[in-house]
């Protein structure tokens, strides 16, 4: 095998340096994939655009990509579908019809049961957590910057940890790409190495039990209660508008995410032949989110809620909305896929063992992977040029590849709980009625203190497990 040395690098760095400079990932990693298809076919450069586009159609047909990339649309119908049938808006009723009653430690309670019972995926968990929740802190004059921190933090975080969904779907692939035999299980084993999600979870539940105001939210809280002492808070807590389309049912919500459990558990059970760490998880996946699509499309065929031009529209919409995520994996899958080919991996493990204590390791990558999501705003993509990398350090460092695999889960969530041009971010903004800037910087401090708590257990992490 070629040894490319150093230049084995250039396209991830490429794909770093471009995102941090034009704040638009799959573009980013579009380069790094013809600058990695460059170096491994150097006699005739002119042709890389054409051999990338080869190279991501062979990427993208693998039976586990593909159904990834299917998985990836998919859920964006179903989304759509139980939105468009006003399930999600059901759910939020529920909890509004007896808001009456709820003191700080119930709101608290519920912000942690919403952001775990949503893990579909990311958006919809912040837009319900925040909308549903939204009259309740105002009711209790608890600033909506506070409300803002919390259902970012809990809610990305859960879903990030909760992997019967599109990130452990991502996970696994990427795992999978890198010959891992095991993947869930690989999983499973990583996520105790996932600081930076447990301190930020930790985190939320100090500052709801001490009420811990520092920096920019202490502004934000002060502006609250002089709102609420000039106003009342009539406007705040008002009666929600009703919402347009169907009736709102419970069921358009439970029966398509019970069907999605109930069926992944299942096939990743049978797929393992009674060992769902060996299941086929990303087959899996797909078999669930295709069905609980179908159950939820009888269900609004036989109460005559929508047609069946209307489902397969709103369904296909859906799925249009989702389509940069999938266009995103296929880049991400096909740089990692490269990063293999040129050795860079297995470059960087002698680089490190070389040139730097073992034991700082895992600190160095949860810095690095922090700064890259935070700057690129994704952590996907974070991921995507991380772990071909890290992962090889394995054999030659002696860590865990779980241990490995959990500190770039932490340095790709912090960019995804923290930058301003990341998703959730602004999603978490418009369910809020925060303001994109002001929701980072009262966010900021607190998640400034977990990560340097991440960075700390990493260090005493890496003195355990180094050999």
């Amino acid at each position: 095998m070629t040894s490319y040395g150093i230049l084995s690098v250039l396209p991830a760095t490429v794909a770093i340096l471009l995102a941090f400079w034009i704040k638009r990932i799959n573009a980013a990693l579009l380069a790094g994939v013809v600058v990695a298809i460059v170096l491994l076919n150097p006699q005739a450069p002119w042709l890389a655009p054409f051999r990338s586009l080869d190279y991501m159609v062979r990427v993208a047909i693998d039976p586990d990509n593909f159904m990834l990339i299917a998985f990836s649309l998919l859920v964006g119908g179903l989304l759509k579908l139980i939105r468009d049938a006003n399930g999600f808006q059901a759910f939020s009723d529920a909890i509004a019809r007896a808001r009456k009653g709820y003191g700080k430690g119930t709101v608290f309670g519920l912000t942690y049961v919403l952001g775990t019972v949503i893990f579909l995926e990311c958006w919809s968990n912040i837009l319900i957590t925040g909308t549903t929740l939204a009259p309740l802190y105002d009711k209790l004059g608890i600033s909506r910057a506070r409300l803002a921190y919390f259902v970012h933090t809990v809610g990305l975080n859960m879903v990030a940890m909760l992997v019967i969904n599109g990130w452990g779907a991502f996970y696994m692939t990427l795992l999978s790409a890198q010959q891992i035999d095991r993947p869930f299980q690989l999983i499973v084993s990583a996520l105790p190495f996932n600081l930076y999600g447990w301190a930020s979870l930790g985190m939320v539940a100090f500052v709801m039990a001490t009420g811990l105001t520092i920096g920019p939210m202490r502004e934000a809280e002060a502006a609250t209660r002089a709102a609420i002492e000039n106003e009342g808070t009539e406007t705040a807590s008002a009666e929600p508008a009703q919402p347009a389309g169907p009736e709102p049912r419970l069921s358009y919500m439970l029966v398509p995410i019970l069907t999605l459990i109930v069926t992944m558990l299942t096939s990743l059970y049978l797929t393992g032949n009674g060992d769902i760490t060996r299941g086929a998880g990303t087959a899996s996946i797909l078999y669930a989110s295709a069905l609980a699509t179908m159950a939820l499309a009888a269900l609004l065929l036989v109460k005559r809620v929508f047609s069946f031009g209307e489902i397969e529209d709103r369904i296909v919409g859906g799925m249009q909305e989702f389509f940069d995520i999938s266009l995103l994996i296929v880049f991400a899958l096909s740089l990692g896929e490269l990063s293999k080919d040129l050795g860079t991996g297995e470059y960087m493990s002698r680089l490190v063992s070389e040139s730097l204590p073992i034991f700082l390791l895992p600190v160095i990558i949860f810095l690095l992977g922090a700064l890259m999501s935070f700057a690129t705003g994704t952590s996907y993509g974070t991921l995507a040029i991380m772990v071909p990398i890290v992962l090889p350090m394995a054999g030659a460092t002696g860590y865990d590849p779980a241990l490995l695999f959990g500190v770039c889960l932490s340095g790709a969530v912090f960019g995804d709980n923290t930058s301003p041009v990341n998703d959730n971010s602004i999603i978490t903004s418009m369910a809020t009625k925060v303001s994109v800037i002001d929701h980072v910087r009262t966010q900021m401090p607190y998640a400034l203190i977990a990560a340097g708590v991440s960075a700390i257990g990493f260090v005493i992490v890496g003195l355990l497990f180094a050999r």
